[in-house]
């Protein structure tokens, strides 16, 4: 395995996790599918659970948190929180407060072994959900999802990476004519809600081409958006961007790993 490798394992609203290798650091970014699931990616490029340093939650919500909840004990293995996500956790899951716990304040920026973490709001309806960078290797990964908006912040984290995982989590329209709630639908497409495919498009617009080397698009809706449908409106992007582009599929995340 090369010095740099990320990939998604999950990213939807049923589960997000992803892998990251920095030389000889390996984190998870959430953890919301089962452990077995976790494993058996791990396994597909002869790593194990064990080998994992650390495990960054971005915020509360079941689908990028409840491996913790049964997770085996792992000697040395550390959970990254906010203070306000941590305090959330450990009073639903009691189960957690054994966990080898590490808190810090949203906008704080702190180093783990050989990789500096940035942190950053990032509005949803959370108890403080946040977004992160990963720098390393003279390389660095952003990790953008569970946005109600495009905020300067989060334009401002996207635009500094090589490498970005983005929300385009729904299609306004597929939204309103699905069968969810008027209140789901609220919820969803509110402020601090997820990030609509129009607004995802505003924060590439934004990114340099000659900069940014892979983009995945993440946290698509199974109900209400379609890789096709992404894929036909960022059309309007410059082909340079357009050639790093890739939809994560939320039925089975097989996009390709970024490995240098």
């Amino acid at each position: 395995m090369t010095d740099t490798f990320f990939k998604i394992i999950a990213s939807s609203s049923q589960g997000n996790c992803a892998f990251l290798k920095a030389k000889d650091t390996k984190i998870l970014v959430d953890a919301g599918i089962s452990p077995r699931r976790i494993k058996n990616a791990l396994h597909e490029i002869n790593l194990t659970l064990e080998e994992i340093d650390a495990i960054f939650i971005t915020h509360e919500h079941s689908d990028h948190c409840k491996a913790l909840l049964t997770l085996p004990d792992i000697e040395n293995l550390t959970v990254f929180a906010s203070e306000t996500t941590y305090e959330t956790i450990a009073y639903r899951y009691e189960k957690t407060q054994k966990l080898r716990w590490k808190v810090f304040s949203a906008g704080q920026s702190f180093t783990f072994k050989n990789i500096k973490v940035s942190t950053c709001a990032m509005p949803h309806d959370a108890s403080e959900c946040v977004a992160y960078k990963f720098d390393f290797n003279q390389k660095s990964i952003a990790f953008i999802t569970d946005l109600g908006k495009p905020t300067i912040s989060a334009k401002e984290l996207a635009k500094s990476a090589n490498v970005l995982v983005l929300e385009s989590n729904y299609c306004p329209v597929m939204l309103q004519n699905s069968n969810r709630s008027a209140h789901l639908k609220q919820r969803i497409s509110g402020s601090h809600g997820h990030l609509s495919n129009a607004d995802a498009i505003s924060i590439l617009s934004e990114l340099d081409p000659d900069f940014v080397e892979h983009i995945y698009l993440g946290h698509v809706s199974r109900e209400c958006n379609t890789v096709e449908h992404i894929k036909e409106l960022i059309q309007v992007l410059p082909q340079k961007l357009l050639s790093k582009i890739e939809v994560v599929n939320p039925f089975e995340a097989d996009c390709a790993p970024f490995a240098r």
